[in-house]
């Protein structure tokens, strides 16, 4: 008679005699395997004092995985083999780039809407990345398990920089015989069919909306902040647009609450607004310069730009409307200029909001825009009664004696005349 083949401690998992009760190595019991292991099987009989071998490894390869990673999602008694679990994370890595893709017209659409219908999508969207989470996360568990670790070894992923590098090597490893001691030896029943596995994926689900929900304000914290007072003060009516335009010859006040300006991708609410005609003219180097249009906006509440330090608020916006003649090949840059107001202030346009209409021009060619400006402060639009614009211009030349090559614009615009 042979003797019994040798067996692993159910703890320490080092390679111990089978007939013993105690791991001479730890202490630990042993008899609960044994006895286990004696029952009588209808299947192939496992050696005494051992675990049930595993089921046969299949060939795994992007399907196989990742349909043993959702079938064992919430199962860690077993192990993961390492062809099944790096088959698994690409799977997963894929699965998250789509998401991404799909996500980020969403949170976009979702930074400036308080709609819940987008709300809505985004939790549904944040189910697949629960999912995937929680397969990740026992795979993990189940391919330390595999090279004879315990899952807690991923606590080392806390560690900055050296901790994730120490388990992706661990992760990498060759699968150890000794791991079969974290193998149960009763199956659990499949988690679709337990309601505490639904519960965590929905909690996982929520946190992931809540924390897109939070990169959403983050991408354009002046659309929320707005939304939020916008909610107060609506009256269910619906937003009349402002329909402005450089052919509008009406200078008196538009008192209505329901007008609003679109600046970029946000749309400001207007409480008061006084437009101004203006005769302005300047020429130089055969080029004229000429503002025809100024309208002075006082918004329906605070409302704020950029985002960290470059965070500013404003109440108010001026919106100058100028025409260029260019008469040769210039450089001009009105849409930069700065603004002086005659209570004190002193800004730069709103460059990324303002047309886009000047820079290189060529000879022969006119061009037409509006340039922005958000005023901090402005009580009432009547406050302002002149303005004065700072701009540069300049033209390419050989001359170095041609002192009329830069030019530095410096206008003032009285706006109560």
């Amino acid at each position: 008679m042979t003797d019994k083949p040798n067996m692993y401690c159910i703890h320490c998992g080092k390679e111990i005699p089978a007939n013993v009760q105690f791991c001479p190595y730890c202490g630990t019991d042993q008899s609960s395997v044994q006895s286990d292991s004696d029952a009588p099987t209808s299947a192939a009989v496992t050696p005494a004092g051992q675990h049930p071998q595993p089921d046969q490894p299949q060939k795994m390869n992007m399907l196989t995985a990742l349909k043993q990673g959702l079938t064992e999602m919430f199962t860690i008694g077993k192990r993961t083999s390492r062809a099944g679990f790096w088959w698994l994370y690409l799977d997963i890595f894929i699965i998250g780039l789509i998401l991404n893709l799909i996500l980020s017209p969403l949170l976009k659409q979702l930074a400036f809407s308080g709609d819940s219908v987008w709300l809505l999508l985004l939790f549904l969207l944040s189910i697949p990345y629960a999912v995937t989470t929680v397969a990740l996360f026992t795979a993990e568990i189940r391919r330390l398990h595999d090279t004879n670790r315990s899952g807690h070894f991923l606590w080392l992923l806390l560690i900055p920089l050296v901790g994730p590098i120490i388990v992706i090597v661990f992760l990498a490893q060759k699968a150890k015989p000794a791991g079969q001691r974290f193998d149960k030896t009763t199956q659990p029943k499949a988690w679709v069919k337990q309601w505490w596995t639904w519960v965590i994926l929905v909690l996982i689900a929520v946190a992931t909306t809540a924390m897109f929900n939070l990169s959403a304000r983050y991408m354009d914290p002046s659309a929320w902040e707005q939304s939020a007072t916008s909610q107060t003060q609506n009256d269910g009516n619906a937003k009349a647009e402002d329909t402005d335009t450089t052919d509008d010859d009406d200078d008196t006040d538009d008192e209505s609450s329901d007008d609003t300006i679109d600046l970029g991708d946000s749309s400001i609410d207007i409480a008061d607004k006084k437009a101004y005609t203006t005769t302005f003219s300047e020429t130089w180097s055969e080029s004229t310069f000429a503002i025809d249009k100024v309208t002075v906006y006082k918004t329906d509440g605070d409302y704020t730009q950029g985002s960290g330090h470059d965070k500013t608020s404003f109440n108010g916006v001026v919106k100058v409307h100028m025409n260029i003649d260019a008469g040769r090949d210039i450089n001009a840059y009105p849409s930069q200029a700065t603004l002086s107001t005659n209570d004190g202030q002193q800004v730069d346009s709103d460059l990324a909001d303002s047309d886009d209409f000047d820079g290189e021009l060529d000879s022969g060619t006119q061009s037409d825009g509006n340039v922005y400006f958000l005023l901090p402060t402005l009580d009432d639009v009547s406050d302002l009664s002149s303005i004065r614009l700072k701009w540069s211009a300049d033209y390419d030349t050989d001359d170095y004696d041609d002192d009329n090559a830069y030019k530095d614009f410096d206008v003032t615009v009285q706006l109560n005349q």
